[in-house]
């Protein structure tokens, strides 16, 4: 029997910075497999690879994809041995000799290609540095003008409807269930800026839920702070909790997951709108209890224009990081030495056992 892959986003792109929850994942597992060497394409193949022959021997695991390229794998977790195989600069080995184990690839490379195009690669990668700075710079801006459109909102929201509603759900979905254990709480990013606008993976994370309620609102009305304490009631009552983290406000939650109620409420307004298509979808109504008489249309029009000119250019300036980046990578991939890159692949691959 196969396995499974659950597909999540292994960073995001915040008004905050870069986000990702390697560190938190890197704590779970037993065994970490830390790639280190030049930016690649190639990386992937191996990861795929590893991936695959988990699930041909029935492994349950995640996938996690960069961003900027959707077809580019950070990380793979094997969840059923806690092994996780990682590409990232952004966290390195804590316990050597205790499950994490570097894996340097840069004797994969001929020298002399490396030194040839070596020129090259510096001068475009400090050039494309200035994209991205530039690019999370109007994030930034975007998550200010944000904050003030939910200011706009929140006189209008009445704040006890959506504490009823909140309990009136957890009697509901968990009501006198108490297992006697320890609760685990998990993090993951279900979504991303990307080069093509806001993308998310909420179809392979609740493929095989039986419960997806989604929150219809506004910005400021209160749906990540519904979410957080939803999850806070279900680990009281000893119920594993995934929160699935907001990919443009590092803050924010956009979904929380109860695994052992087959359930995942979501953050279901843009620019994530799902609709409820299959057995098992609830909306989650949020507008009854926001008095929309008393918002100012003209003030919420203008803050939502200048919110959507400023992710307008974020994202513009992501997309030519993004293609500056391939070409990196790219460019990097071409000194790849074949015979000692095989020899990688085998050895990584044989991890699997």
């Amino acid at each position: 029997m196969n396995g499974t892959i659950t597909h999540y986003m292994g960073k995001s792109y915040t008004g905050q910075g870069v986000k990702s929850f390697y560190k938190e994942i890197i704590q779970e597992a037993k065994k970490v497999y830390f790639f280190k060497g030049p930016t690649s394409y190639r990386l992937t193949d191996i990861l795929k690879e590893i991936g695959y022959a988990g699930i041909r021997r029935g492994k349950n695991m995640e996938w996690f994809y960069d961003p900027l390229h959707e077809e580019v794998l950070e990380g793979i977790y094997i969840k059923d041995t806690k092994t996780l195989y990682l590409q990232t600069d952004a966290v390195d080995p804590s316990y050597y000799g205790a499950g994490h184990e570097w894996v340097p690839y840069y004797d994969a490379y001929d020298e002399s290609k490396l030194r040839e195009i070596g020129p090259q690669i510096r001068d475009k990668q400090i050039t494309n540095d200035v994209w991205l700075s530039k690019g999370l710079q109007a994030l930034s801006r975007a998550k200010v003008i944000h904050d003030e459109w939910e200011q706009l909102i929140q006189p209008a929201v009445n704040w006890e409807g959506i504490n009823a509603l909140l309990e009136e759900l957890k009697k509901k979905a968990i009501g006198n269930v108490a297992l006697q254990k320890n609760p685990k709480m998990t993090h993951r990013l279900m979504g991303s800026l990307t080069p093509l606008g806001a993308k998310d993976t909420l179809d392979s994370i609740s493929k095989n839920l039986k419960s997806r309620l989604f929150i219809k609102g506004l910005p400021g009305s209160g749906k990540s702070s519904f979410m957080k304490k939803f999850g806070e009631d279900a680990k009281v009552h000893g119920l594993d909790v995934r929160y699935i983290w907001c990919g443009l406000d590092a803050n924010s939650v956009d979904g929380v997951v109860i695994p052992e109620l087959q359930l995942c409420i979501v953050d279901a307004t843009s620019p994530h709108v799902y609709e409820p298509e299959r057995e098992g979808d609830e909306i989650v109504d949020f507008f009854t209890h926001i008095d929309q008489s008393l918002l100012d249309e003209v003030k919420l029009e203008e803050v939502q224009q200048r919110y959507s000119s400023e992710m307008e250019l974020a994202q513009d300036y992501l997309c030519t990081y993004a293609a500056d980046l391939k070409t990196i990578k790219m460019m990097y991939d071409s000194a790849i030495d074949e015979d000692k890159w095989s020899k990688l692949h085998t050895k990584m691959v044989d991890t699997i056992g």
